[in-house]
């Protein structure tokens, strides 16, 4: 269970295209550039609310105008910086098909600093040790040139979504961090560790699997089932009843946007597990736990928070959030704290409560290259415009716990009379 949960977390970004990309002329990216730049605004719901439209254009002129002097890969990175200057994070490019090589380092962040969770058996000594530096740079700084290719809300996205980005060695040479050779500096047990990576090819990234090492670690309550899309358990000493929804989505929704999957578990017939619990246990504390949840349908959490509207004088509701709590499930953590006078309890989120949304698609006709762009302007929060959905209860996980199984989210709540 534990190797299912991270690795479906570190291979998530890199296994999205491995695809060799063929070369593409001059003329065709200029065409492709010419279709983005007339496409985009007329489909996004509002393409400059940040970044100003003449602001656009000459970027984009100026993109052109160099286009005799740049590699396939870099141009699409040209274009991945003005898709951080427009700052949607629904909005984006998806170059990852001219990426070719990657360090074999896959990081997790916590309260404490970035940790490596698995590497290659040749540098197994690594494992769990802090990332310190690579070349001389520190984390910060190294978040401070990311954040020209990596579209964020706030600065908890930029702070999470770096770990994906550190491996790529394409990366960090366009950002000018490392070229031919490359120096790592990691810190375990108060020792540094240096290591000199050779970079991996991605296309063989199935294979080099095979020779991947992770950290062993205690997956504890939480984690054990978090590959589900969503359950939930009676804790009875504790007279918790505790959900964990981590997807947006359902057999039920699969239905309902033609994409049917019997395989899919049953939405309505988890809420009535849940409903009949309710019923006939005593229950003094309802825990949501949405931290893991990345969005999808928000309907299905909306519609379950108004049925248990009714029963919320019976206990007091917890709904925890955290970095990966986005789009439709800030959604929900809204609505289950609004209908059930709800606590938020975590830490902040990666997407803003006040977000555009409602992706929809379109490939640019030579490269190849898809475009995200949001259709909709959700408006969660009518009196503020927060970066973050903030909670009021704030409880940050550190390395240590997180090896041991130790959930300090849950061990707050449970301790709160």
């Amino acid at each position: 269970m534990k190797k299912i949960f991270l690795l479906s977390l570190i291979f998530l970004f890199i296994f999205i295209n491995t695809g060799t990309a063929a070369e593409i002329t001059e003329m065709e990216w200029r065409q492709d550039l010419n279709y983005l730049e007339k496409e985009l605004p007329a489909r996004h719901k509002n393409l400059f609310f940040q970044l100003e439209e003449e602001e656009f254009k000459q970027e984009m002129s100026q993109l052109k105008s160099d286009l005799p002097e740049l590699s396939d890969l870099e141009i699409s990175l040209r274009m991945a910086e003005i898709f951080a200057e427009i700052g949607d994070t629904h909005t984006a490019i998806d170059n990852t098909r001219f990426l070719s090589e990657y360090y074999p380092l896959f990081l997790r962040r916590f309260e404490d600093g970035y940790r490596v969770m698995t590497t290659t058996e040749q540098h197994k000594e690594i494992l769990g040790a802090e990332l310190i530096s690579i070349n001389g740079y520190s984390v910060e700084e190294l978040k401070n040139k990311f954040s020209r290719i990596i579209t964020a809300d706030n600065q908890v996205s930029l702070d999470y979504r770096l770990s994906s980005f550190l491996k790529l060695n394409e990366l960090l040479s366009y950002l000018e961090i490392a070229e031919s050779e490359n120096q790592f500096i990691f810190e375990q047990n108060e020792e540094e560790i240096s290591i000199s990576f050779e970079p991996l090819k991605i296309e063989n990234m199935a294979a080099d699997r095979n020779n991947f090492v992770s950290l062993n670690y205690q997956p504890g309550y939480v984690l054990e089932n978090a590959n589900q899309l969503f359950w939930s358990d009676y804790i009875a000493a504790e007279k918790i009843l505790y959900f964990q929804y981590n997807s947006c989505w359902s057999r039920e929704l699969a239905d309902k946007h033609g994409q049917p999957n019997p395989e899919l578990p049953s939405f309505a017939a988890e809420k009535l597990e849940i409903l009949d619990l309710i019923k006939n246990e005593e229950i003094n504390k309802l825990v949501i736990d949405l931290r893991f949840n990345s969005g999808g349908d928000s309907s299905q959490g909306t519609n379950f928070a108004e049925e248990l509207r009714e029963y919320k004088d019976q206990f007091e509701t917890y709904v925890i959030i955290g970095p990966d709590t986005f789009s439709s499930a800030i959604i929900n953590a809204l609505d289950f704290k609004e209908e059930l006078n709800g606590y938020l309890i975590g830490t902040p989120t990666m997407g803003k409560p006040n977000h555009y949304g409602e992706v929809r698609t379109f490939n640019l006709p030579n490269s190849g290259l898809r475009v995200s762009y949001s259709t909709k302007y959700f408006t969660l929060l009518e009196d503020s415009d927060p970066d973050s959905l903030y909670p009021e209860i704030t409880v940050e996980t550190r390395f240590e716990d997180f090896l041991n199984g130790r959930d300090t989210i849950l061990e707050m709540i449970k301790n709160i009379d």
